[in-house]
Formats: structure tokens, C-alpha cells, sequence
């Protein structure tokens, strides 16, 4: 039997597809496995407190991980003055590697959403965060444009799943008056990634310059990609593929 914070979200999420849903309604009503409470209509108070509290509960992972997302796509434009150097770049060859990465991403954004849709999305923001965090580390071992060519791409294609992945997850926790309040707050990541990526990445590369004989730029690349990796591994752990398939509703509210 689901809990009755269980059914309220359900309720709430109700109108994303409200077809198919008044269906599963009257199929779970008919084999009673729908809590009582669900059939009373929620208040608003129960509306705003169902909120915060999946908000708390999805959002905050979500924002971590695509700060992180941003702040692996853009050091590479930071580690760019070290890297032309020992690897002997023009700014053409520069410009061109840096340019894969958007070649893969644009290429990539329909076929990862289909496939967010076939496995959900959990699956797939771990997979992705997972491997744009692996290759981003890898970029530290590069010697030559070829091979930072390739890496760019492979980022691309990793990281292209990432972003349609959030909104589609964010779309089956909330219920359309609250997904836009949803998908704002999400969307401040943005603006911390870029301000962590600027802050933080020139004085990485400073601190750790030189270190064990490691030029600057490759400790950065290194060091930015781990994050993601630990937090791609503990995308399944922390979040659910909707409000029906959690365990941390059950017994909330009290």
C-alpha cells in the first residue's frame, strides 16, 4: 500500500499526462491500492509542504551535478594558455578541438532524451555524470590536438544526456504549477558553475603547479573531473525514477 505522501505526490503529478493517468487512477482505486487519504483532495498547505519537501529531496542533486557540469565544460578555456604551451597548439588547432565538444553535444541531445525515456532517467544522468567525470580526468594525459580532439567529443556525447535528463526527471516529480518554481531554482546552477569555474579554476591551477613535476592544467582537468565521478555513483542512492518507486515518502508526513 502506498503512504499517504506517497499518494499526495502522486495526485500532484497527476496532470503531466492526465489521460493515461485518470486510467492508472481508476485501475489502483479498483484493486484498492491507493491509501484512503488519496481520496480526499489535497490543500494547498499539503501542495507547498509536498513541494519543499521533494524539492529538498531531488532538486539540490541535480543542481550539485550540473554545477559540476558546467565547471568541467568550461575549464578547458582556463587550462588553455598552459596547454597551448606544452603541447605546442596554435589557437586554430585550440579552437577546433574546443569545438568537438559542441559538434557531439548538439548531435547527441535527441537520441539521449529517447533514451532517458526507455531506461529513466536516473540511469542515464548516472551513466552520464559518470563518464563526462572520466573523460574530463582522462584530458589531464593528452599530448598532442588529436587526442584532444578526441576527448572534447567524447565529453560532448557524455555530457549531452545530462541536462534533457534533469527536466525530464524534474517532470515526473512535479506537477506542472510547480514544475516551473522546479526548473528555475535548478537552473541557478548555471550561474554557480560559472562563478565556481572562475574563481576557483585559475587558483587551482596556480596551488598546484609544478606539483610532483605536473604542470597546473592537468591537475585541474584531473581534479575537476573526480567530483563527478563520485557523485555519477551516488546518482542512484539518492534519487528515484518517480514518487511511486521511493521509500523516503513512506511515513512522511507523520
Amino acid at each position: 500500500r502506498q503512504s499517504r505522501a506517497q499518494c499526495r505526490a502522486r495526485e500532484l503529478w497527476l496532470p503531466n499526462d492526465q489521460a493515461m493517468a485518470d486510467e492508472e487512477l481508476a485501475a489502483l482505486r479498483e484493486s484498492s491500492a491507493l491509501h484512503p487519504a488519496c481520496e480526499e483532495a489535497a490543500s494547498d498547505e499539503e501542495h507547498d509542504e509536498i513541494f519543499r519537501h521533494l524539492w529538498w529531496r531531488v532538486v539540490p542533486v541535480l543542481w550539485l551535478g550540473y554545477v559540476l557540469n558546467i565547471v568541467d565544460r568550461t575549464n578547458l578555456g582556463f587550462a588553455a594558455l598552459q596547454m597551448q604551451q606544452d603541447l605546442a597548439l596554435t589557437a586554430q588547432s585550440f579552437g577546433v578541438a574546443s569545438g568537438f565538444f559542441y559538434l557531439s553535444y548538439g548531435l547527441m541531445q535527441v537520441p539521449s532524451n529517447h533514451l532517458a525515456s526507455r531506461i529513466g532517467p536516473v540511469r542515464v544522468l548516472a551513466v552520464s555524470t559518470i563518464s563526462w567525470g572520466a573523460v574530463s580526468a582522462a584530458t589531464s594525459l593528452v599530448g598532442d590536438a588529436a587526442a584532444l580532439c578526441a576527448l572534447r567529443f567524447l565529453l560532448g556525447l557524455a555530457e549531452s544526456a545530462f541536462y534533457p535528463g534533469c527536466l525530464f526527471l524534474l517532470s515526473r516529480w512535479f506537477p506542472p504549477q510547480s514544475l516551473g518554481r522546479a526548473v528555475a531554482l535548478f537552473a541557478t546552477a548555471t550561474s554557480a558553475g560559472g562563478l565556481l569555474s572562475t574563481a576557483g579554476s585559475g587558483l587551482l591551477m596556480q596551488l598546484t603547479d609544478g606539483v610532483r613535476g605536473v604542470r597546473g592544467w592537468r591537475w585541474l582537468l584531473l581534479l575537476e573531473g573526480l567530483p563527478a565521478i563520485a557523485l555519477g555513483a551516488c546518482t542512484p542512492l539518492l534519487l528515484a525514477e518517480s514518487p511511486e518507486a521511493t521509500s523516503w515518502l513512506r511515513g512522511w508526513p507523520p
